[in-house]
């Protein structure tokens, strides 16, 4: 921990030298504004490109030209909503699954729907609505333009997934007899069947609840399909009580062996690890698990593999800071990996995203990202050994004038190992800062990644560093790590928080004099519980879109408004069920132990959170004499208009630098 913490400081030392000329003051509003690419993928032919980008309070697909850079046409997916994921079905259309911009883990309903178009806008239609059935996209029949290969699944239906063919013009389903049959107890299900990379079923998986009343019974089935065609099965050995994770990754080129990311092989719930199974042999070996984190995943639970041009799987990621590569070393990968390696050189300081291939494997979409850069485009032509600039999220931004992500690894006070990172402003002597705590929303499963991020880069770029920690309950760091935050919601991961600005402050980092806590959604909780809990450590504090009284949060939020039953599990999940635990745990009734500065920040449209909460914070505060000011617009949850997003920055600027400002 000693070596780290001394390289650490070495990175900083160096940040403070070379960005010494790079301490511009940067307006408020070029952070501000909505990325205009996200993500993009290349036409099978290579002639365009669709890409999603946000607008207002949404995030739309469009579809360019590559030769002239023309924009084609735009699809709109409504108020709140975005394309979730999209893929090309053919070089004349693509398909979009959109559904509600919600936060993690809170249980509202996503009202998902799968849309297809021509790239000139035409024949427009909703394929599915996901109130009948669950469709699943699972592969685009490169060999027939007219439809897909989708799973199916319905609670009502026994058995689980089934394939069908979708046709991409009318929605039309043709049932797929290549479907594995469940083969464990009566409530088994089918729950994924993967396809190789010649298109055929090959592997699928089934869960099997034993007995529904016991969690602890569950199992896995690998279903197989020999080479004669016939799906057999193979039981996954388990080795620790509960159930386990596993993951799809992929197919080798040869189509003889799959990958998947799993810990079933560990004594306990670990993180998850690399696996191959030979499909012949049907033997699992395990290739690579980093100590620490899960094979990473983004943001919708799928594996962030590294895959070849033809879609053959050559490595898988692991973020425990930097972002790790693990690459297979078998010769039928070398060429991928290779050409990996060096499209990765090529890009110094950052790392990349291949989204896609061209069909015939020459062209690749690749995306050049970095903490510094929320993402460049290119189009990469590898028989040129040429890349093609096609965009970036936010040109606006100059990488070289944003402050660098540097992570660091904690202990808390009960020796729990915890990762975080550090955004440390440009041209200063890393020491005795300004600082601002900014807490992660979610709770459970949400985490910070090494990147970029628009609020750290803004808070830097005015002079604070800011530390972002990944608290137990958080994501990533597997099963033990995240169900370590069961019942912690306000104590334990509270107190994580208070160990990393402590540390901070120890290491001489941050000035102690001068600390603040800005969060949202739980963020804006935990910024609001940190002042009521450690009233001395924090200067000042700007809770945004926090649920304050958690009773009230549950009854009026939109989150579990269809399934209360649900909405009781995840609060018994959140806080246990000791008597008295809600109010304990509610900040709004200890407002009388405050003694920070408090700017509270609400969306007065926020469904989520609802701004009920702020004022029964403001009535409570009232009551105690205590001051405060507040920051209230008429928008959502965490501000979508960029006006609003201007002027709460405005504010929290003025703010901060009233109390902890120089």
């Amino acid at each position: 921990m000693k070596q780290f913490f001394n390289l650490l400081i070495t990175l900083l030392i160096t940040l403070f030298v070379t960005g010494a000329a790079h301490s511009k003051i940067i307006p408020i509003e070029d952070f501000a504004k909505k990325s205009q690419f996200k993500s993009a993928k290349v036409s099978p032919d290579g002639e365009h490109i669709a890409f999603t980008y946000e607008d207002g309070s949404e995030v739309k697909l469009a579809v360019m030209n590559v030769v002239s850079n023309k924009l084609l046409t735009s699809f709109d997916v409504g108020n709140e909503r975005e394309v979730v994921e999209f893929h090309w079905v053919n070089n004349e259309r693509v398909l979009m699954l959109a559904g509600n911009i919600t936060g993690w883990l809170d249980g509202a309903d996503k009202d998902y729907r799968l849309v297809a178009g021509n790239i000139d806008g035409t024949k427009r239609i909703q394929l599915w609505d996901f109130q009948r059935s669950w469709i699943t996209f699972i592969s685009s029949l490169k060999n027939d333009n007219k439809r897909i290969l989708v799973g199916k699944s319905h609670w009502s239906e026994k058995g689980g997934m089934k394939l069908h063919r979708m046709d991409v013009y009318t929605g039309e389903l043709l049932y797929n007899s290549d479907s594995p049959k469940p083969v464990g107890g009566p409530d088994s299900v089918i729950t994924s069947i993967d396809v190789d990379l010649n298109e055929e079923p090959r592997v699928a998986v089934e869960w099997d609840p034993v007995d529904k009343n016991n969690l602890s019974d569950d199992r896995y089935i690998i279903h197989v399909k020999d080479p004669r065609g016939d799906w057999t099965t193979l039981d996954l050995q388990v080795k620790h009580d509960g159930f386990p994770k596993l993951k799809k990754v992929g197919f080798n080129i040869a189509n003889n062996k799959f990958y998947f990311a799993s810990n079933h092989d560990l004594d306990h719930q670990g993180v998850t690890g690399l696996f191959e199974l030979d499909l012949k042999t049907r033997r699992i070996k395990f290739l690579y698990r980093h100590p620490d984190v899960d094979i990473k995943e983004d943001r919708n639970g799928d594996i962030e593999a590294i895959y070849g041009a033809s879609g053959e799987v050559i490595g898988v990621i692991s973020e425990p800071g930097y972002p790790e590569y693990f690459y297979l070393s078998d010769d039928s990968v070398a060429k991928e990996v290779a050409f990996h390696k060096a499209l990765r050189a090529s890009f110094k300081g950052q790392d990349i995203i291949m989204t896609n291939y061209s069909s015939d494997n020459n062209l690749a979409m690749v995306k050049a990202y970095s903490d510094k850069n929320l993402g460049d485009f290119f189009l990469f032509d590898r028989e040129a050994n040429k890349a093609k600039y096609i965009a970036s999220s936010m040109p606006h931004l100059k990488p070289e004038q944003m402050a660098s992500v540097e992570p660091f690894i904690m202990s808390a006070r009960d020796g729990l190992k915890m990762y975080g990172q550090l955004t440390i402003p440009n041209g200063v002597k890393p020491k005795h800062l300004p600082m601002v705590v900014f807490p992660h929303g979610g709770p459970y499963g949400a985490k910070d990644d090494w990147g970029f991020d628009w609020r750290a880069q803004l808070l830097a770029n005015r002079g604070y560093m800011v530390l972002q920690l990944n608290y137990r309950g958080s994501g990533g760091y597997g099963e033990e790590f995240e169900s370590a935050g069961s019942g912690e919601w306000g104590a334990k991961m509270q107190d994580d928080l208070t160990d990393a600005t402590l540390w901070a402050i120890e290491k001489g980092l941050a000035d102690k004099d001068r600390v603040c806590i800005h969060g949202i959604s739980y963020g804006g909780y935990a910024s609001m519980q940190a002042v009521v809990k450690e009233p001395d450590l924090y200067q000042c504090s700007i809770p945004e879109a926090g649920p304050y009284e958690i009773d009230l949060q549950w009854a009026k939020a939109d989150s579990f408004r269809n399934n209360r039953e649900a909405g009781e599990n995840y609060k018994r999940y959140s806080f246990g069920s000791e008597e008295g635990v809600i109010k304990e745990r509610s900040p709004v009734y200890h407002v009388d132990k405050l003694k920070a500065a408090l700017l509270i920040v609400h969306g007065e449209k926020d469904v989520r959170v609802p701004i009920d909460n702020a004022y029964l914070l403001e009535e409570k505060l009232k009551e105690a004499g205590k001051e405060y000011d507040t920051f209230y617009r008429e928008d959502g949850h965490g501000f979508q208009k960029v006006e609003y997003r201007i002027e709460s920055f405005e504010k929290i600027l003025d703010f901060l630098e009233e109390h902890i400002g120089e």
